[in-house]
């Protein structure tokens, strides 16, 4: 079949939905953007655009309205006179286009000469004479790029370096592993808070804990520090924690990590109640403790209550706040825990309010149990997959409180479960309706009678207001975020829930709850909406694309019988 038969081949041209769906490549045709019938295109956004792989076969891509114009013959034309093999034609979502077009253009001199920055910029990590100062600029890098969690992978050779950025992992760089690990002994050994170390030294075949302070340009930060050997190697993880008033006046508020005015008019009330427990759940890294210090920090302002915190160890420094700063040791015994002191001592030092860490064990159950019943406000995390299901978790073997003493009248003041979401970049986020196929966007419509002409869908490549210099975004799906919220469910329990829930039927628990629902998805309203129901309403004002959504709680068809359920 010649050139000329595969044009007659219309009714079979495949469509591109999104930029994974492109043709393995090499390069993009730049010398075939330059010539154009009647002058140049007077629109940034392309019609057409051609790929080559290393083959020199050549792809041309174009919006379906612009199949077999006159600009797609004219391109395909050059094709030929440059004397390239033409492979196929394909149709593409515009914003796909407009990723490879962004290649024509970012691939020029510019991206050039931040490649050529970035190698620099590696290498001299790579070949810094100190361990502390390579672990420091490492450190100095990777918070520059807005990281909240720095990853090292290290095996035989080589380590991995990725960093986690709005919600979402980043591959930094490969460098190796006896680089890192010299740096990563340095900083345990010698940076660490003496007190916050697991142990003396650095151990790769260990797990081990600490916190690292460090300051950047006047910006005090802390890194929490965790380790864990695996097969060939040890994975080490560091949370970054900042500490500086700047930054906490900018993350401890509840409005602005994203909940919804209902949502902090209630954790309000619980938080000046006289006594009575506020746990807050999610998974690993969902910003529980964030959300605790925005509490702790406004009951501290009002000054008129002693507040003291117990964990393991202090995260955040809050003004007003007494932080009693521990480290269970790896191998300690319950005899030897220094858990143990701090909670009988926070309860003989006169306090109002106090912050746990985290309820993980028997021996914290039973000091905030004791804490609640003597008539203080306490505050704790809880590691549970809902708001309810902390009753459960708290009721577990490990951890062992007595249901009826957890479902009494004065015991829980809230229960919350929150996770974060990446939002859409607002700069190049595009209609969903332009991204998905219908098929994917028709369940949020039949399940949650969302607007599908309000849902946005994040770009893969990004733009320059989202992407962040030195993080690779090779082959990313959906990479066009910036920044994160919560997506939430504050439940205050009433009485027949609690009575529910201390007769165990946790099931008819969760649909008392959900039966209290009577606003739409679309609606602010969130009594009676678990999380997932707090994001749909994020999605219709277009801040979350519903790829997010299921990457967090799954398909939409999960909920289905869920969403049916209201007053």
């Amino acid at each position: 079949m010649n050139d000329l038969d595969k044009l007659s081949n219309s009714d079979q041209v495949r469509h591109l939905w999104r930029l994974s769906d492109v043709p393995e490549h090499s390069e993009v045709l730049t010398s075939l953007e330059t010539e154009y019938p009647g002058g140049a295109p007077t629109s940034t956004a392309p019609e057409t655009v051609c790929i080559a792989n290393a083959a020199k076969e050549v792809f041309l891509i174009s919006t379906p309205a612009a199949l077999h114009g006159p600009l797609w013959f004219h391109k395909f034309a050059l094709i030929q006179k440059a004397g390239f093999t033409y492979a196929d034609c394909l149709t593409a979502e515009p914003d796909v286009l407009e990723m490879l077009a962004l290649g024509i253009h970012a691939q020029g001199q510019q991206a050039k000469k931040d490649q050529a920055e970035d190698a620099r910029v590696k290498s001299s990590l790579v070949n810094e004479s100190g361990p502390l100062s390579w672990f420091k600029k490492m450190i100095a890098t990777c918070h520059e790029m807005g990281a909240s969690d720095i990853h090292f992978e290290v095996r035989d050779s080589s380590t991995r370096i990725r960093v986690r950025h709005d919600g979402v992992m980043r591959h930094v760089m490969s460098i190796p592993s006896n680089v890192v690990l010299d740096g990563l002994s340095a900083s345990f050994t010698v940076l660490a808070e003496e007190r916050s170390r697991s142990e003396v030294a650095f151990n790769a075949q260990a797990a081990q804990a600490c916190m690292i302070p460090l300051t950047f340009d006047a910006e005090n930060i802390n890194l929490r520090y965790q380790s864990h050997p695996v097969v060939s190697g040890v994975d080490v993880t560091l949370r970054i924690l900042k500490t500086s008033v700047s930054t906490k006046s900018e993350l401890m508020t509840l409005d602005k990590l994203g909940y919804t005015p209902q949502q902090v008019e209630l954790l309000e009330l619980a938080s000046g109640s006289a006594n009575g427990g506020v746990f807050v759940s999610g998974v690993t890294g969902s910003g529980k403790t964030t959300t605790l210090n925005a509490m702790l920090r406004a009951i501290a302002t009002e000054g008129i209550r002693k507040v003291i915190s117990i964990e393991d160890p202090v995260e955040y420094v809050v003004p007003g706040v007494s932080h009693f700063s521990i480290q269970r040791q790896s191998n300690s015994d319950t005899g030897k825990n220094p858990f143990l002191g701090a909670m009988l001592a926070f309860l003989r030092m006169d306090p109002d309010v106090g912050m746990v860490g985290e309820v993980r064990d028997n021996v914290s159950a039973q000091i905030v149990q004791a804490a609640i019943q003597t008539g203080h406000k306490i505050f704790s995390t809880v590691h549970a997959t809902s708001a309810l299901g902390i009753v459960s978790r708290l009721n577990s073997q490990a951890i062992a409180l007595p249901r009826d003493t957890l479902c009494g009248p004065e015991f829980i003041s809230a229960l919350v479960y929150q996770v974060l979401v990446p939002k859409n970049c607002p700069a190049c986020s595009r209609p969903a309706t332009q991204v998905m196929k219908p098929a994917e966007l028709a369940p949020y419509a039949e399940f949650f009678d969302l607007n599908m002409d309000a849902l946005m869908c994040a770009s893969d490549g990004g733009c320059p207001l989202c992407r962040v210099k030195g993080l690779d975004y090779n082959g990313s799906l959906r990479a066009g975020v910036k920044g994160v919220k919560v997506g939430a469910e504050v439940i205050v329990p009433d009485e027949p829930l609690l009575q529910l829930l201390s007769a165990g039927k946790d099931i008819e628990a969760r649909n008392h709850w959900r039966s209290q629902r009577t606003a739409r998805f679309d609606d602010a309203d969130t009594l009676g909406k678990e999380a997932w129901g707090h994001v749909l309403y994020d999605m219709s004002r277009g801040l979350i694309d519903p790829f997010y959504f299921e990457k967090i709680f799954g398909r939409p068809s999960l909920f289905r019988q869920a969403a049916r359920i209201r007053a």
